[in-house]
């Protein structure tokens, strides 16, 4: 290509410079003339060599001009549909922004209830742990009553026992017998007054009396269950002829009744008056 821009130059100047040359034959030669048109020429061949240079570089491209029109079409409707694409993303941006907006609003609110329900749900453990420990205290109180009841039921499920037996007539002696559930007889010499008779009875004779009208007393504070008998002894009659009318009550934790009466004839002879039957309720029932 090079030697074909030096071809051409020198086609140009033998084309221009010869007819000059032949009348320069004819003529006074011109110094400045000669400077001056040697310089314009260079100058328009450098410039002519130039274009058609350019002209070949780029001759190939001018063969795509449709092609690239049509690709410049092709990148055209795509940059549409990227502008499309974009503000259709743009708009679901948007959308995605208010949506995060009012999803912070939400969180807001929800962080905010939750920790409102966490200072109530501290305020309810304060609240469980007082009920808990009111709820202890009550359960100790209740525990307590229930064993006061549980006394009071063993209390009233025991009974006392006082037998009463007294006679009218004048000096004589009468004396009553009383035989316990454990089989212990209670009497003017065993009477236990002083625990010294029977220790693991709390029973005792209390009232003995020798010289009638008289009255003798036995009492149980605290009946054990099992079978009770009553006996009265016509210990002497000191002188008196009479026989003693014997009569006794008893006294238990329901009330009170009347024994049979008994009349004495015989001395040194005891005679049952009663039998007295305690059960595990303390209920008492005289046969």
């Amino acid at each position: 290509m090079i030697n074909s821009y030096f071809s051409l130059r020198g086609l140009l100047v033998n084309f221009i410079v010869f007819p000059l040359g032949c009348n320069s034959l004819m003529k006074r030669p011109s110094r400045e003339l000669n400077i001056f048109s040697m310089s314009a020429l260079d100058l328009f061949a450098s410039a002519m060599g130039t274009f058609i240079l350019l002209a070949v570089i780029l001759f190939p491209y001018y063969l795509k001009n449709a092609e690239i029109v049509e690709r410049m079409s092709a990148l055209r409707q795509e940059l549409e549909q990227t502008q499309a694409a974009l503000a259709q993303t743009q708009q679901q941006l948007q959308e995605c922004t208010a949506q995060r907006e009012q999803c912070e609003a939400q969180r807001s609110e929800l962080q905010a209830r939750v920790t409102r329900l966490e200072r109530e749900n501290r305020q309810f453990e304060q609240q469980l742990q007082e009920c808990r420990a009111q709820n202890a205290n009550l359960q100790g109180q209740i525990n307590s009553l229930q064993q006061e009841v549980e006394n009071c039921h063993e209390k009233l499920k025991q009974t006392f026992l006082a037998v009463v037996m007294k006679w009218a007539t004048d000096k004589q002696d009468v004396d009553l017998h009383m035989i316990d559930a454990d089989g212990n007889e209670f009497y003017y010499s065993q009477h236990n007054r002083e625990r010294s008779h029977f220790r693991s009875s709390n029973a005792e004779l209390s009232i003995d009396t020798t010289n009638g009208p008289g009255i003798e007393i036995w009492e149980e504070p605290r009946a054990k269950p099992g079978r009770y008998r009553i006996y009265a002894n016509f210990f002497s009659r000191n002188g008196n002829s009479k026989n003693p009318l014997v009569k006794s009550t008893i006294y238990y934790r329901d009330g009170s009744k009347k024994l049979r009466d008994v009349t004495l004839t015989h001395e040194k002879r005891k005679k049952l008056v009663a039998i007295v039957e305690v059960n595990a309720e303390g209920d008492v029932v005289v046969r």
